[in-house]
């Protein structure tokens, strides 16, 4: 446990690291019975974010929500796996690094040179699963009229801006927590809890502008071809 513990305190800031720990010890002392049912259950809590961001999304491209509802849960807790996968991966990556590295020189030596390279980037792969994971979700997540139409590489910029806004906002808001630490000394956890609520908020900000700058520039490309067509029409 002491090592899980070290790995996931060096990727969240000393300030949240009370409530990390709570968490940790809770999942770690927990029976084999017990874990698989509070993962199920977690799973499809956290499923609702998804589904608010779904309605978020809708709501950006003017479409109405005629999907199945348990449908609709059952992919948004599909989502969060492979948002959570994502994550763990990236964090595999900027924690573990350097022991990857060494074990894969020692028992895979041929590889040493590739892994070793993707480690020295592990800030561009993780910005890259990012936006591959956005990409996917402003195609797919919607109820768009025209499926056809909407490619992942129209939904790139959107996905960009995303992985981009998350990686700057929880740089900054780790900075902060660092920087400023009376008001922890103050109020306890309490002030862990609504700094999380406030850091999740403004993430869930920049998934809905991703997804509004997706639609605008869906709007002026319709908007540009239409006129291109009427112009054509009018020099024939």
């Amino acid at each position: 446990m002491s090592e899980v513990m070290t790995a996931v305190l060096k990727v969240f800031p000393e300030s949240v690291a009370p409530m990390i720990r709570s968490i940790v010890s809770q999942v770690y002392f927990q029976s084999g019975t017990i874990v698989p049912v509070t993962i199920v259950v977690a799973l499809w809590s956290a499923g609702k974010g998804v589904l608010s961001v779904t309605s978020g999304l809708n709501s950006i491209c003017e479409n109405m929500e005629t999907r199945n509802y348990f449908y609709l849960r059952i992919r948004a807790s599909f989502y969060t796996v492979i948002f959570l996968l994502a994550i763990v991966s990236s964090l595999v990556l900027s924690v573990f690094g350097n022991r990857i590295s060494v074990m894969i020189y020692e028992h895979i030596p041929f590889l040493s040179k590739v892994v070793e390279f993707i480690i020295r980037i592990r800030t561009f792969v993780t910005f890259v699963v990012l936006t591959v994971f956005w990409d996917l979700v402003y195609r797919f997540l919607p109820n768009r009229r025209n499926m056809a139409k909407t490619t992942l590489r129209k939904q790139l910029p959107g996905a960009v801006f995303t992985a981009c806004g998350w990686l700057l906002l929880s740089f900054f808001f780790s900075v902060y927590l660092d920087v400023f630490k009376g008001f922890t000394s103050m109020y306890g956890s309490l002030t862990t809890i609504i700094l999380i609520m406030l850091w999740l908020y403004g993430c869930m900000y920049i998934i809905l502008l991703g997804g509004e700058i997706n639609a605008l520039l869906e709007k002026f490309l319709q908007k540009r071809a239409g006129n291109l067509k009427k112009k054509k029409e009018k020099e024939v």
